[in-house]
């Protein structure tokens, strides 16, 4: 074999272990062995041809299937990354997570995602090829979902495409966003969510953990014609919770065996009702809570998948308005928190209390997966925005 073919070889065998690299990199790593061992013009015009044959032959035989451009764009200048308006985040446990971010600098805008493996207190900054919105648009049109610590995929509004990462965000592929095939239950590391067809029963799609997705061969047998969650939630218990209705009345469906099979769970109160509004809180999963507020505020707990309902929520202020609603979450250990807009007031419900009483006064939490959420700007929502691991400790979300 001539020396610069073997030259040309040795490198690209050392850079097929990277993100894959340009030919002009190559090109000028090789020109640069070249020149200090001198070698002739013409054989490096002959390793150019070597070379546009074994890259492709390295090409071929690495996983790229679907890959996206390898040309990230530049670094962004240290503090022009920031949230996105209306922030997405989601911890995948208590030290992993992950957030939308973008820089403004110049129109369009482009996206990253921000990602932390220390519980937030520093984040590592990707860039997303090919994402980029007007900067009048405020945010992008992609939603975050996140399978683990390290795999997540974006999701167009309009489901024309889905970006798909394993390693946090520093090599991207495409994936098709349209279902192929079935799958017998939802699997471990895998999302779902429902698919509504107006006049027949839903679809659940299913998110698998390698980026394509599959319709679940047992979906609940419902026609809900408006779908109030999109995503087929989750319990800390590994349940899978179904929520929707129509016209006439509003339904829960619960799976304990990842929607192999289905069970329908009986509503308390108003919440049976058309167009109830707020779903029930599942983080628990094995205590399950609803919140109403209209035409009543009240709050119920079951402990048994809704066979038996207590209301708790009996101490709670009349609404005159009927407008104010409430806020609530459910902590990691089951305990019940809801939050009265109007005069910030907080109440609690301890799996072992039997109503509501009133603690105090504090801004709304969110769940974010493995942390909580909030924001401490003027409007109680807004940012800047905190995160916690147990509701007492907080860090500002700076990216």
């Amino acid at each position: 074999m001539h020396d610069v073919e073997r030259l040309l070889r040795e490198e690209l065998s050392r850079r097929s272990e990277l993100p894959p690299p340009s030919a002009a990199a190559v090109v000028t790593a090789v020109h640069g062995l070249r020149r200090r061992r001198r070698i002739t013009a013409v054989a490096a015009l002959g390793a150019v041809a070597v070379l546009v044959t074994l890259a492709g032959t390295i090409t071929a035989l690495r996983p790229t299937a679907g890959s996206l451009p390898p040309a990230f764009p530049p670094p962004a200048p240290a503090g022009s990354v920031s949230l996105t308006e209306l922030p997405e985040v989601w911890f995948a446990d208590a030290d992993h997570g992950f957030a939308l971010a973008q820089s403004c600098l110049a129109d369009p805008c482009q996206l990253y995602v921000a990602q932390t493996t220390d519980g937030g207190a520093s984040w590592q900054r990707h860039a997303v090829p090919g994402e980029t919105f007007p900067a009048e648009q405020r945010s992008p049109r992609v939603t975050l979902r996140v399978l683990s610590a390290t795999t997540l995929a974006l999701d167009g509004f309009d489901g024309d495409r889905r970006r798909f990462t394993t390693d946090g965000g520093r090599t991207w592929t495409e994936q098709p966003v349209e279902p192929q095939g079935t799958v017998a239950e939802i699997p471990d590391g895998g999302l779902a969510q429902v698919r509504s067809n107006t006049g027949k029963p839903i679809d659940i799609v299913v998110l698998r953990p390698d980026g394509t997705s599959a319709l679940l061969a047992t979906p609940p047998l419902t026609r809900p014609l408006t779908s109030m969650w999109t995503n087929v939630a989750h319990g800390d218990d590994g349940s899978a919770w179904v929520y929707g209705g129509d016209d006439t009345k509003t339904w829960l469906w619960l799976s304990r065996d990842r929607g192999r099979t289905w069970r329908e769970v009986p509503l308390p109160g108003d919440a049976a009702g058309p167009h109830a509004g707020r779903g029930p809180l599942l983080e628990h999963g094995r205590i399950l809570y609803v919140v109403e507020t209209f035409p009543k505020r009240r709050a119920w707990r079951s402990v048994d998948d809704g066979a038996h309902w207590a209301d708790i929520g009996k101490d709670l202020p009349p609404d005159p308005g009927g407008d104010a609603g409430l806020g609530s979450v459910v902590c990691f250990d089951g305990t019940l928190l809801v939050y009265e807009p109007t005069s910030g007031a907080v109440y609690r419900a301890m799996p072992s209390e039997d109503k509501l009483g009133r603690v105090g006064d504090a801004p709304i939490w969110q769940r974010a997966g493995g942390r909580y959420l909030r924001g401490v700007g003027p409007k109680g929502s807004d940012g800047p925005y905190e995160h916690s691991p147990d509701g007492l400790t907080w860090t500002e979300l700076r990216l």
